[in-house]
């Protein structure tokens, strides 16, 4: 089974469409800010050659590789809610990342990096094809009953995943979550599909590398168990799921101030604060809502 390599390079691979360009662009530039080596693995749909320099821009010792996904690469798919297709190129990296890619770490592009990944790429998976951290609000007794699946198991969020890709190719394991999300159309999409693949087989890193904003409210903490809680550790990974994305106007994150802390390492600061019309002010008060949670944080 793979291990990292012994070359010092860290595989890190995405997959967006052309309006997640720059939100791409700012998770590269937070990776590549804590130093490292790093071949950035970019599945896409639209992105031009000019985005694709400027995005490159953001970390000029890493090693670009930009894969254009076809219709068959991955399931067809209806969008819906703030999903589009995009969401499944993830499952494409099974057969279009390059054959002398053995591991990889997968980040979504809703995410701000606040700590050296490297530490992350290297963990032992024990046996296991992907690692990830542990879902807060997907019933796993629910999926695995819906799914006819063995019940025991935890669910993941696939939002950042450690992959083995040589077993991932051997087993065929993303075909596989492929297939499920092509015949039963799961509400949780690609995830749904690589829960059913690795069902029980993935092993579990802290949610501090996965923090998500109900781990920074109290009224949502309340919903989730007490395994599920950041407690008072600061995010190592942050990911901005749901709705809720700190480019938009008028949406409460708490953390949204460090997704634009990330967007000034790339070229595309002005473009998003402009068409999303997120100014000065705007920014100030994410500014005051991070302060106010974070200085009760202790280093994770």
């Amino acid at each position: 089974m793979s291990a990292p390599t012994n070359t010092g390079v860290v595989d890190v691979a995405f997959g967006f469409d052309k309006n997640y360009v720059e939100h791409g662009a700012a998770v590269m530039a937070s990776v590549a800010s804590h130093g490292g080596a790093y071949r950035f693995i970019i599945l896409h749909v639209g992105v031009d050659a000019a985005a694709q320099k400027r995005v490159e821009s953001v970390a000029p010792n890493a090693t670009f590789v930009w894969v254009e996904v076809g219709d068959d690469d991955v399931p067809a798919f209806a969008n819906r809610m703030h999903f589009t297709r995009a969401t499944l190129f993830r499952l494409g990296l099974e057969k279009l990342a390059p054959a002398d890619c053995h591991r990889l770490l997968y980040l979504d592009a809703d995410i701000t990096v606040l700590r050296d990944v490297r530490e992350l790429y290297a963990m032992d998976l024990e046996g296991n094809p992907v690692a990830a951290a542990i879902d807060a609000f997907v019933d796993p007794i629910a999926f695995a009953k819906r799914w006819s699946l063995a019940p025991g198991p935890e669910y993941f969020n696939a939002g950042i995943l450690v992959i083995d890709l040589d077993m991932v190719r051997a087993e065929k394991l993303f075909t596989k979550a492929a297939k499920f999300v092509a015949d039963n159309d799961p509400p949780l999409n690609d995830q749904d599909g690589l829960n059913f693949a690795c069902w029980g087989r993935w092993k579990r890193f802290s949610v501090a590398w996965n923090a998500q904003r109900h781990m920074a409210i109290g009224t949502l903490i309340a919903e989730i168990s007490v395994d599920k809680h950041l407690g008072n550790r600061q995010p190592r990974i942050i990911h901005f799921t749901g709705p809720e994305k700190p480019w938009l106007p008028n949406v409460y994150h708490p953390w949204a101030w460090l997704y634009w802390q990330s967007l000034k390492r790339t070229p595309f600061f002005d473009d998003v604060a402009a068409r999303y019309q997120v100014n000065a002010q705007e920014r100030a008060r994410m500014l005051m809502r991070f302060l106010r949670r974070w200085r009760w944080l202790s280093p994770a």
